[in-house]
């Protein structure tokens, strides 16, 4: 059991738990579920301004799971590291929070490679898919690519600089501590890597 995902009382938050899993569950099932619709639809004959906007839901969804999974595979780095972290009460996008001081560099390491592991996993699982192509599943992808590429941006070399040996807090301050400009780069690096997967897959 993660040491830090707990209440008062030092009860385990199964309950917040459950609450994110249910949520974060039902929101991923819809927009799966509508996805695999609108291929449907598209294979099936649907054309015209109903298939471009498809294709913007599909953009949507993209960007909507790549964040589902990037934050749960945070989560289960964490938990399976034995971090100390706890659940946030309500339902939110950003469901946990990580104790920083209480936490070792490798717990840390953890948490970080499994967001990315997350956005990694989706991008093969979809590529890999035996599915005929189409507008929809291409702008689910370029959509999916192009949040992998913000996140390498924006993570990775946090990452890569707690691996080298330096402390978490050290160079998340560093690192973020750029401000506006490495949020832009990224949204740069991840809106051109999305619009060449578009045209080019």
């Amino acid at each position: 059991m993660p040491r830090g995902a707990l209440q008062e009382g030092g009860v385990f938050a199964w309950s917040a738990l459950f609450r994110q899993v249910l949520v974060h569950g039902a929101v991923t099932l819809l927009l799966v579920s509508t996805v695999v619709y609108l291929h449907t639809r598209e294979l099936t004959g649907m054309a015209g301004a109903a298939l471009y906007l498809a294709a913007a839901w599909a953009f949507f969804s993209g960007f909507a799971l790549s964040h589902i999974i990037h934050e749960w595979g945070h989560f289960l780095g964490a938990a399976i590291s034995g971090s100390a972290f706890t659940i946030k009460p309500r339902v939110h996008p950003l469901f946990f929070d990580f104790d920083y001081v209480a936490n070792r560099p490798g717990q840390f390491l953890a948490l970080s490679t499994g967001g990315l592991l997350g956005n990694i996993a989706l991008f093969f699982a979809l590529l890999f898919l035996n599915i005929p192509n189409s507008l929809v599943l291409t702008a689910l992808l370029a959509a999916v690519i192009g949040q992998l590429v913000y996140v390498l941006i924006l993570e990775l070399p946090v990452s890569l600089g707690v691996l080298a040996g330096k402390q978490p807090l050290d160079v998340l301050a560093a690192h973020f501590g750029q401000g506006k400009p490495l949020f832009i780069r990224a949204t740069v690096g991840g809106v051109v890597a999305a619009t060449l997967a578009f045209l080019l897959v």
